[in-house]
């Protein structure tokens, strides 16, 4: 049995090509993630510097306390906002992630599939009941493996959909 060079790089060109698509996909998630919170820190800067101005203009104290108590609330509905903005895109970025960690597992038994396959068929007369347990043992994993991949996409389809569901708190008039 020979094999070309090109039947000993093929997966290990597929491994390095699965790095660097998880790591752009890491990459990206990052970036998306540091532009929303420089936009969240240049939108607070703006409100703190509202504030200040608006304080500093005050007429009298009546005014200085009414922005002051104003001004010290907490935001409730933005923070609830900003934390759902930035849930959603980790789950985005882990989404796309078990994709390809999905994608290689299955093209992983695959390989194995057709490797044990070739293996069997020159297997020695008599081995027939270690060929079929094999064969028992790897429908087993891989259903044990489905298995616990849906389990896992059906608990974090239950949490996003109670993060998706939560609605902004509604501020009491001052």
């Amino acid at each position: 049995m020979t094999q070309s060079t090109h039947d000993f790089a093929a997966p290990a060109k597929a491994q390095i090509d699965a790095m660097i698509r998880a790591t752009t996909i890491a990459s990206d998630g990052m970036t998306k993630l540091f532009e929303l919170n420089s936009r969240t820190a240049r939108e607070v800067l703006e409100e703190i510097t509202g504030t200040i101005q608006a304080v500093t203009s005050a007429k009298d104290p009546a005014d200085l306390r009414t922005l002051m108590s104003k001004g010290m609330k907490p935001d409730l509905e933005k923070s609830q906002a900003y934390a759902k903005t930035v849930y959603e895109q980790i789950s985005a970025t882990q989404a796309e992630l078990l994709g390809l960690v999905e994608a290689q597992m299955a093209e992983m038994n695959k390989q194995f599939a057709s490797t044990l396959d070739n293996a069997f068929k020159s297997a020695p007369a008599g081995s027939e009941a270690f060929v079929s347990a094999v064969k028992s043992a790897m429908t087993s994993a891989n259903q044990a493996y489905e298995t616990s991949m849906q389990t896992l996409k059906d608990a974090g389809s239950t949490i996003t959909a109670g993060v998706t569901n939560v609605q902004p708190a509604k501020r009491k008039a001052a």
